[in-house]
């Protein structure tokens, strides 16, 4: 009986780590997609030919706007 006890406790420990750990990457990936976007748009703006300072501008404000860190 107490080592179906422990077992339990390991597999919800385990369980509870995985879950834990998956959330930040998850979160890394959706950064990453959002500062992605944001560089094609830069890309995209200098491309129409629109001043550097205004597509720095909306560039800059769109990466703060993902709201995490700038890789």
């Amino acid at each position: 009986m107490q080592l179906k006890t422990l077992a339990f406790a390991a597999l919800a420990a385990f369980a509870f780590g995985a879950g834990i750990s998956a959330a930040p990457a998850e979160a890394a990936v959706g950064c990453l997609a959002c500062h992605n976007r944001c560089d094609t748009n830069f890309d995209a703006c200098l491309a129409a030919g629109t001043p550097y300072a205004t597509c720095y501008s909306r560039a800059t404000s769109c990466h703060r706007s993902c709201g995490c860190p700038i890789p």
